[in-house]
């Protein structure tokens, strides 16, 4: 399996930023790892393994990202308000030079992003955000309401942010088309903690007659990664 990574200083970011690339064709998968961690989280932890004949074969190409979550949502030692600013700046990350980036690197229209944990919401706010960019969004134990990290601060940016706010309220209808061609998945398992926020981004879509799948596992398994290895083999297909 063809292996490379690449390093630049990122504009939007203002620092080096990493991307791990996994295979050389097929369907490209964007994925974010878990809060805060790196492009390499994916590979320690038997993501890339679990799909290693796809990427073999050419049936698809991974695209592996840092995150900066401990700079943005998770950082308690700024204010809330900078946090979602620098949060807003690795969207911009993600939509002005990683997609760039795949495109340079990919012929395939068509874009998958998939992440766990927080990755997940990255994963499913970017799709709803930016619809056109992505073909299908796979989140996986996400968490979708980021108000927990806000404390008692709120303004436009954490609404417009936060999925489970601002989607019952879209009634752009061109927009929403837009998202309704996404193909939206919200997995999750019987023991995740995290399961309840699955199924009420579920309610928020299907409110919104915005097709897609939840999918709870009904297992006694507590390996979150295990689960998750087996979840995105599930659902690129």
């Amino acid at each position: 399996m063809k292996q490379i990574s690449k390093k630049w200083r990122s504009p939007s970011l203002g620092r080096d930023m990493e991307v791990a690339v996994y295979g050389n064709s097929g369907t490209p998968i964007l994925a974010l790892p878990t809060r805060g961690q790196k492009c390499g989280q994916w590979e320690e932890y038997g993501m890339t393994e679990i799909i290693s004949y796809q990427l073999e074969q050419g049936y698809n190409q991974l695209f592996c990202i840092d995150s900066i979550d401990e700079e943005s949502l998770l950082n308690e030692n700024i204010e809330p308000g900078n946090r979602i600013v620098r949060h807003r700046q690795y969207e911009s990350y993600v939509i002005e030079e990683i997609i760039p980036f795949i495109r340079e690197q990919n012929t395939i229209d068509y874009l998958i992003i998939a992440g766990v944990d927080l990755g997940g919401y990255h994963a499913v706010n970017l799709a709803l955000k930016h619809p056109k960019e992505f073909g299908k969004a796979i989140g996986m134990s996400g968490i979708y309401d980021i108000r927990q990290f806000m404390g008692e601060f709120y303004d436009d940016n954490v609404y417009y942010n936060n999925p489970v706010d601002y989607i019952p309220n879209l009634n752009k209808q061109p927009l929403l088309n837009e998202i309704r061609n996404v193909d939206f998945r919200l997995a999750s398992y019987k023991h995740d903690k995290r399961k309840a926020n699955a199924s009420r981004m579920s309610d928020i879509l299907r409110m919104k007659f915005i097709e897609h799948k939840l999918d709870i596992w009904d297992v006694e398994e507590t390996d979150e990664w295990s689960l998750w290895s087996q979840m995105l083999k599930t659902h690129i297909i």
